[in-house]
Formats: structure tokens, sequence, C-alpha cells
């Protein structure tokens, strides 16, 4: 599967006859093993932990209030989040729930979601570092589990849903929330490829199909499946992720010089003054119940 798509992204570069983007993509090595991805991770979200708490678009949104909708929630339940980055799927949950147990792998993106959630006046957190991958809960530990905009960086995510189903109590609930690639070959490398380059920590945005397959096997039934399409602001987009001003610029012209069908279906906006001001992609809501 990973490979199908970086060789479907190195044809895309190889026709794209951006020479300069070529070596810009040559420059951004993707970590090898396992480990490897996780210490990459780990080091991106140290450095940029603070932006992710503020982010307006990791902070508010539609996708948090639908979470909430769907989540079947009464007050004496216990929720874990899993990969919370910035704290604010905890946030929602908390007020629902008995206790939620906020986990991250990047101790400092932990004590910022920690701090956040304290100022917010949140008193039924409890915070744990922890691995999506091999999570220190026992079987059956938990009524719901939660994880939003997230598995995108995970190595496997197949394991991690399966870990977030062997915490669960049977016919608890299982709630996810994450970019998605197009089906269309070219739009999903497309799709990776730019997430890639803004941020190498970027592992893939897996497809519906794949993500209904990940919870199938996990032994989770889909109880709902939701697509929504999210718009970003380009420059708070490279902000946010500390991109500099030269890989910027490589970034915003790959995108502007892609295809009509590119363009047309990531809904690329341009400024008057020629510059990208947005592009548009898919995001997935699931929610899974574990038998």
């Amino acid at each position: 599967m990973y490979n199908v798509f970086y060789i479907a992204s190195s044809h895309l570069y190889e026709d794209s006859n951006n020479k300069e983007l070529n070596t810009f993509m040559s420059n951004t090595p993707s970590p090898q093993s396992s480990d490897e991805k996780k210490a990459h991770v780990q080091d991106y979200f140290s450095r940029t932990a603070a932006s992710y708490v503020t982010s307006i678009s990791h902070r508010t949104g539609g996708d948090l209030n639908r979470l909430i909708e769907l989540g079947e929630w009464n007050p004496q339940q216990l929720a874990i989040d899993i990969a919370t980055g910035g704290g604010h799927t905890a946030r929602a949950v908390a007020p629902y729930v008995a206790q939620v147990t906020v986990t991250d792998l990047t101790p400092v993106m932990l004590d910022s979601a920690k701090a956040f959630l304290q100022s917010e006046g949140i008193t039924n957190a409890q915070f744990q570092v922890a691995d999506a991958e091999n999570l220190p809960f026992a079987a059956d530990s938990f009524d719901r589990a939660t994880c939003r905009i997230a598995p995108h960086h995970f190595p496997n995510v197949a394991r991690a849903v399966q870990e977030a189903a062997r915490v669960l109590k049977p016919g608890g609930l299982f709630l996810l929330i994450d970019s998605i690639a197009p089906k269309d070959s070219a739009l999903d490398a497309f799709d990776n490829a730019i997430e890639k380059l803004r941020d190498p920590s970027h592992e893939r945005s897996y497809t519906k199909e794949e993500w209904l397959t990940f919870f199938a096997q996990a032994g989770l039934q889909v109880a709902h499946v939701e697509i929504f399409r999210r718009t970003h602001n380009f420059d708070d987009w490279t902000l946010r992720s500390q991109m500099l001003i030269s890989d910027k610029e490589k970034l915003e012209n790959y995108i502007l010089n892609s295809t009509p069908h590119v363009r047309q279906y990531f809904d690329v906006v341009t400024r008057e003054d020629g510059h990208l001001s947005s592009f548009t992609t898919d995001s997935i809501l699931l929610k899974g119940r574990k038998q």
C-alpha cells in the first residue's frame, strides 16, 4: 500500500518538469523505520506545539460539534482522547463524561494540551504520554475513544485502530476524524505530496475505503460515515508548520502549476496579486462500535 503511493508520487514529480521542486523533495527525506518516523513526529510537534493549540482550524469546526452529536454520551463514562494534539477534542468531550484520559506521543505537545485544558477550567482530565499504536491501558478500559486530525502521522494506522478497539469496552464507540485522500490515484498522490512537502512527519492520508477496512479488521462495526470538506488558508497552513519562506514559495508554485483537474478538485483559490489564497481537502468522520 505504501509503495504504491510513493511510486505514484515519484511519477507525479517526474512529470511536472519542475526541477526546483524535485530538488526540494529530494532534500526532504522520509525516515524508514517506525521508530524513526515516530521520533520525527515528536521532533515536529515539539517545535510546533504552541501553534497547534492556538490553531483556529484545530480549535474550532463543525466536525467537533458533529463528534459530540454522534457520541451517545453519559456522565458515567470513561473516555480516552488518542493523539490529542492541542487538546481540543478532549476539551469538547470533557463536559459529557466522568473522566477523559488525554494522551499524546510527544511530551511537549501533551504539556501544551494540559495547560490549555486547565486554562479552560477542565478538572476531569488525566494525562498520559502514549503511543497510539501501543496504548498503555488494559483491554476494555474505556466507554469512548476519540482521535481527531492525527492518524495521518501514524506509521501503522491499522495497528492504531486495533489498539483503540482493544481498550474500548464491548459496545464502546470509537469516533475518528482525519483527512482523507480522494479515490482517484492522481488526486491521492497530489494530496499526500503537498502534505508531505509542508510537513515531513506526514505519513499518509488514507481513502475512505481504506478507513472502512481498518475499522472492519479491528472488529469495529461502522455506525456512521460522514465526508466533509476543509478549506485551508495557505499562509496559516504553512506558518503553523514553520515552513521556510523559500520552501513555502516552491510549494505554492507547485500547487498553482498543477493540472486543471487538480486545481478544480481542491478548489485552489488565488488572491488578486496571483498568490495562493486557499485550497480545500476532504476529511472523514467515522463512528465505530466495538462488538
